[in-house]
């Protein structure tokens, strides 16, 4: 059982923490308020939201959350190992008290006795009801907030007020409803950097309208949650300066044709998708393989998934793959032998591959592999010619690779235990 509500005194402290913060770390605490109470969120929706919107790395990003949990202005909640050194931040949740994120909403509409004019500015419609200020001035109306945040129930019927919204450089959308359309004044945000959708209700909401994203200059990073979408359209919208595309929990349905797009053209700064449990996945659309820019690619918890395109050899930028927790993977093409720049692969709780790619050993950047709970796999003898590398297993794959160690140059073996975290339904 969680902790009850802070004391008086708590939170007189707390407060007293909020004004020693730095200007960068009070931004973020104050940016909290976009996200609906007495939810817990998870850690790479708000590094994605503040990497977006500040120009930061995500370890900053996420220094910038350890900085204001010693501060007790919010609680990390560890659903994994816990390892943030390869930017990994899926398996941590971010717990802040209602009084806080109240706190951090005061605060923010102290800077401006007119709503229009806030740095930050949450918008809640409640049964397609929008508060006064959206309907009693001249439309349409003009917001100047950078960071915009919209809630709406259930009820919501996607009906929206014309609204101007020139500043806009992030943009949080919190919903219920099984089926939303993106409100068309998206395409007046040439500014935006950032668009976060979390969908609060039980089964993913069906988005429509995505195509008012199309072609806006300055989108950086889209992160859909629990969201039903066609990966197929993605490329479709013209996104030239997208460097990250997220999706948690998403039903995916996968057109199975060929587009007639530049993908390397269309998508020409994508350097990272993450896809974490997206249940229904069962193959990566053919397009992911053009994205030549691509350098982290993180398929995770996605059940369905069996094998990798043969095309992904293609990513030729490719850094880090990571496929943890795809229990029904049974393979690795051989193509991953061209990925030349790959330092990171990590295959834990696959437990149904069957062996590394014989290409594998002419990986030579490749300095880190993690497979815990692989003791399936067999390994190929051409893992002798790679160097300084470092394997992360458990004690039912840690001998797959001590036979290897008298002829590998500086292997270093670690052996954790595996864990089997089931706090993930915290978020529900």
């Amino acid at each position: 059982m969680e902790n009850s509500s802070p004391s008086i005194g708590t939170i007189m402290d707390r407060i007293q923490s909020f004004n020693a913060l730095t200007h960068n770390i009070r931004e973020c605490f104050l940016d909290m308020g976009s996200f609906r109470k007495d939810q817990k969120i998870i850690a790479s929706t708000l590094i994605d939201l503040w990497s977006g919107l500040y120009s930061k790395e995500n370890i900053i990003c996420m220094n910038y959350l350890q900085d204001l949990a010693s501060h007790n202005l919010l609680k990390l909640l560890p659903l994994g190992k816990n390892e943030y050194e390869d930017g990994f931040f899926n398996e941590l949740l971010v717990k802040q008290d209602n009084i806080f994120r109240e706190f951090a909403i005061n605060q923010c509409d102290k800077e401006s006795f007119s709503i229009l004019q806030r740095k930050r500015l949450n918008l809640d419609i409640q049964e397609n009801k929008f508060p006064n200020w959206c309907l009693n001035l001249k439309r349409p109306v003009i917001i100047n907030a950078s960071l915009l945040s919209i809630s709406t129930d259930d009820s919501f019927s996607s009906v929206w007020v014309e609204m101007d919204c020139p500043n806009v450089e992030a943009l949080v959308l919190n919903l219920s409803s099984s089926n939303y359309a993106l409100p068309n004044f998206i395409a007046t945000m040439k500014k935006l950097k950032v668009v976060v959708i979390i969908n609060h209700g039980l089964e993913p909401t069906k988005l429509t309208n995505l195509s008012c994203l199309s072609s806006l200059p300055n989108l950086r990073r889209i992160r859909l949650e629990k969201a039903s979408i066609t990966l197929f359209d993605i490329p479709k919208l013209q996104l030239n300066s997208l460097e990250k595309l997220s999706l948690w929990l998403c039903h995916v349905d996968e057109v199975l044709k060929e587009l007639e797009i530049d993908i390397p053209e269309t998508l020409q700064s994508l350097q990272e998708i993450d896809i974490d449990y997206c249940y229904n996945l069962v193959e990566l659309p053919n397009w992911i393989s053009q994205v030549v820019s691509l350098r982290k690619l993180s398929i995770t918890n996605c059940n369905k998934l069996g094998r990798l395109l043969e095309a992904i050899g293609k990513l030729r930028n490719l850094e880090m793959l990571r496929l943890s927790s795809c229990s029904n993977l049974f393979e690795l093409p051989e193509t991953i032998g061209r990925l030349s720049n790959l330092w990171f692969l990590d295959v834990s709780g696959c437990f149904q591959l069957k062996k590394l790619p014989l290409e594998i050993g002419k990986l030579q950047k490749l300095r880190k592999i993690s497979m815990r709970d692989c003791y399936r796999c067999e390994l190929p003898d051409s893992v002798n010619n790679l160097e300084n590398l470092e394997v992360k297993c458990d004690e039912g794959t840690v001998f797959l690779w001590e036979r290897f160690k008298p002829k590998m140059k500086n292997l270093t073996i670690t052996e954790e235990e595996t864990e089997h975290n089931l706090n993930l339904l915290q978020l529900f």
